[in-house]
C-alpha cells in the first residue's frame, strides 16, 4: 500500500468516513479511492484537490505539486508554514517581487551553429520544412545529425535546434515516447481548410502503413515532407492508394503502396491566432 493511500485511510478513520462516502463527497466516482489504490496511489492534481478538501488536509500531501501551493483551491491551510504558501498574501504590494516569476523557465543557452542540435531526452524534434525549400524549392538531400542523450542521430530532415517539450500526461495519452514523434510545419495550401499553411503538426513516426485511412506525412519525389489524406481505393484495386488534397484546387493522384514513402501518421496539430 502506498504512503498516500495509508494517509487517506488514516484520515478517513479519524473522520469516521468510509472510502466510498469520501469519494462521493469529493465529487468523484464511488470507487475512486479503491481505483487509486489499484493504480499505485498517485492521484492527478485535480483528484488530489478534491480529496484533500474532503479530508481536511493540504493537497500537497496527496500529489506532487511541482512546488505550487494548492491550499487556495482546497480551502485548507492548516499545517502549512508561511514559506510553503507563496501566494497567500493579505494585501497587494506593487513593489514586492512577483511570486509567479520564480516559476518562469530559464531561457536555454543559444545553440552553437557549428555543432549538431542537442535534443533533450524528453524533447520531440521539429523538422525544419522551410530549410528543405531553401535551394530553389528542392529539398536538401543531405543527411543531418542531431544529438540525444549524448548519441548522434542521423536524420534526412533538417532539425531545428529547439525541441518541443510535451507534458508526460500528453505522451501517455498518445502511448508514445518523445523519440516516436516529430513536429513539422505545414507548407502550402493543398490541405485547406483542414490544415492551414504554417500549422505545426505532430507526426507518429511508428505508423507507416496507410491504414486506417487518414492524414499522413509523406515524401514527394524530391524528399520534401507533404501532408495528404490517404485512402485505400477499393475501386482501383487493393494495392492502390488515393492521395487526396482537401483543397479542391489540387488534383488527386493514385499510387501503389510501394511507391508511397510514408513518414508517419498525423495525430494532431494546433493553430495560432
Amino acid at each position: 500500500m502506498s504512503d498516500i493511500i495509508t494517509l487517506i485511510d488514516k484520515r478517513l478513520a479519524e473522520l469516521g468516513k468510509s472510502r466510498r462516502k469520501a469519494s462521493l463527497e469529493a465529487g468523484l466516482g464511488a470507487d475512486a479511492i479503491r481505483d487509486l489504490e489499484r493504480k499505485g496511489g498517485s492521484p492527478t492534481l485535480r483528484t488530489a484537490q478534491k480529496l484533500a478538501k474532503v479530508l481536511g488536509i493540504p493537497a500537497s500531501r496527496l500529489a506532487d505539486t511541482g512546488g505550487f501551493d494548492l491550499s487556495a483551491a482546497t480551502g485548507v491551510t492548516d499545517g502549512l508554514r508561511e514559506e510553503e504558501r507563496p501566494f497567500a498574501a493579505s494585501s497587494y504590494d506593487p513593489d514586492a517581487p512577483d511570486p509567479v516569476a520564480a516559476f518562469e523557465p530559464e531561457a536555454p543557452d543559444p545553440a552553437d551553429p557549428e555543432q549538431p542540435p542537442s535534443i533533450p531526452s524528453n524533447g520531440v524534434v521539429e523538422a525544419d520544412t522551410r530549410f528543405a525549400m531553401g535551394a530553389g524549392g528542392h529539398a536538401n538531400a543531405a543527411t543531418f545529425v542531431y544529438r540525444r542523450n549524448g548519441d548522434s542521430v542521423q536524420s534526412v530532415d533538417a532539425i531545428k535546434p529547439d525541441a518541443w517539450i510535451f507534458p508526460p500526461w500528453f505522451l501517455r495519452a498518445m502511448g508514445a515516447r518523445p523519440g516516436d514523434l516529430m513536429v513539422a510545419e505545414s507548407i502550402g495550401d493543398s490541405m485547406r481548410p483542414t490544415i492551414e499553411p504554417g500549422m505545426p503538426l505532430i507526426i507518429d513516426l511508428r505508423h507507416r502503413v496507410p491504414s486506417p485511412d487518414g492524414i499522413y506525412a509523406i515524401r514527394d519525389r524530391w524528399g520534401a515532407l507533404q501532408f495528404k489524406r490517404l485512402e485505400t481505393s477499393k475501386i482501383l484495386g487493393d494495392h492502390t492508394i488515393r492521395v487526396i488534397s482537401d483543397n479542391g484546387g489540387h488534383v488527386q493522384v493514385a499510387q501503389t503502396e510501394d511507391d508511397l514513402n510514408i513518414v508517419g501518421r498525423v495525430v494532431g496539430g494546433w493553430k495560432f491566432f
